[in-house]
Formats: C-alpha cells, structure tokens, sequence
C-alpha cells in the first residue's frame, strides 16, 4: 500500500503550476497560457496539457486558474487569488498566493489547496533586460499521506530580439521521498497582437529519466 501511495504522490507532482510569479495583472487585462508536452522514455506520460489564466481583478488583486490533465492518469485544477506584499516600491516584487480546487488520480477526484511565497526580479544580462521569478509552495492534497513542498523558478529575457531564451527548473519533495526535478530550456518567439509562442526540451528526474518536447503560447489581453 505504502508503494502505491509513493507512486501516486509522484504521478500527483507531475502536475505542475504554469507560469507563476509574483506580478499581478492590470485591472481588466489578462493572460493565458496553454501548453501540451509531448515525452519519450514514460509510456505512462506520453502526453500532458495545461491551460492557465489570470484576470486584473483590483490593482491588489488577480484571480486565475490552473488546469492540468493527463488523459486517463492524473490532473487538477484549481482557483487562485494572488494579492502583492509590500509597496511595490523596489527592485523587486513579492506576492502571497492561495489556491483550492481537486485532483484526481485514475479517475477519482479529490480536494486539493495551495499556498505559495513568490518573488519576482528584472534583471539584465549583458545589457539584455530580463526577469527572473522563484516560487515556493506547500500543496496539500486530501487522501494523500502528506503534504508537499515545491521551489521553482523561472529565468528569462525580455529584449528587442524576436527569439529569446528561458530556463524553467522545479523542484518538489514529499516527506518518505527523494527529491524530484524538473529542468526546462527553451525559447520564447514573439508573435503578432501580443502572443508569445514558447518550445522547450523537458528533462524529469521522476520514475525514469523521461525527455518531454514541450510547446506552448501566451497571450494577453
């Protein structure tokens, strides 16, 4: 039984958080973020989507929604806010974030919640400006043995160039667990009425070393 749990805990991290961070969106704008990853290596995981959303709801407050499923295995989805902490008035940015929603594992739903520290930073790198985002958060979700803990974080360039870089890497663990990554690269490729189109090379440490081709667009409103 104790297997099955791990294994289930596992297949549960897979699902993750798209695109967090802890700036807010204007009042009345949006974003959205779709993406499908295609792996070798997992016959288990071949293919995985998600879509995630954010709306300006007050200039203190931004809702969204996170979805994520692999057909017939696992997936979530849930509801956030995120609310900014501090003024706002440095270089960088932090924000508090709690989300509710449901799992489910084989079929079988459950409840699941988030809570989430993010810090968010311009940077620039060799005259190129860019951001750098890093997430921590606890998950819990019900029926599962214990919680679990998340760092991520996001790097990436934001110049004049049509095609720019960007390095995602997550990492999660789970008490009785090893740690469990995940390593990202890729471009982001600018496309017309602010959309953005982004291709990245997926490596997991989970189960098996798995390579994923992951494709995906932002856009915003």
């Amino acid at each position: 039984m104790r297997s099955v749990l791990a294994v289930q805990i596992i297949w549960l991290w897979l699902c993750p958080v798209a695109w967090a961070g802890a700036w807010l969106q204007e009042p009345g704008k949006a974003f959205l973020a779709v993406t499908a990853t295609l792996r070798r290596g997992d016959p288990q995981a071949q293919f995985e989507n998600t879509i995630y959303g954010e709306y300006g709801l007050a200039p203190r407050l931004t809702l969204g929604i996170d979805i994520n499923q692999r057909p017939s295995i696992a997936g979530h989805a849930l509801l956030f806010i995120r609310t900014p902490l501090g003024s706002g008035n440095t270089r960088n940015a932090y924000a508090f974030e709690a989300a509710v929603g449901g799992y489910h594992w084989m079929g079988q739903w459950q409840p699941m919640y988030k809570t989430a520290l993010s810090m968010g930073r311009s940077i620039t790198v060799k005259g190129i400006p860019g951001w750098l985002a890093i997430d921590a958060a606890i998950e819990r979700r019900i029926g599962t043995p214990a919680p679990t803990a998340k760092l991520d974080a996001t790097l990436g360039l934001s110049g004049a160039a049509r095609v720019q870089p960007i390095l995602q890497i997550e990492t999660a663990r789970t008490s009785g667990l090893p740690l469990m990554w995940t390593i990202t690269p890729g471009i982001t490729v600018k496309g017309p009425k602010e959309t953005t189109w982004v291709i990245g090379i997926e490596r997991k440490s989970v189960i098996r070393q798995t390579i994923g081709l992951k494709l995906g667009f932002w856009r915003r409103f």
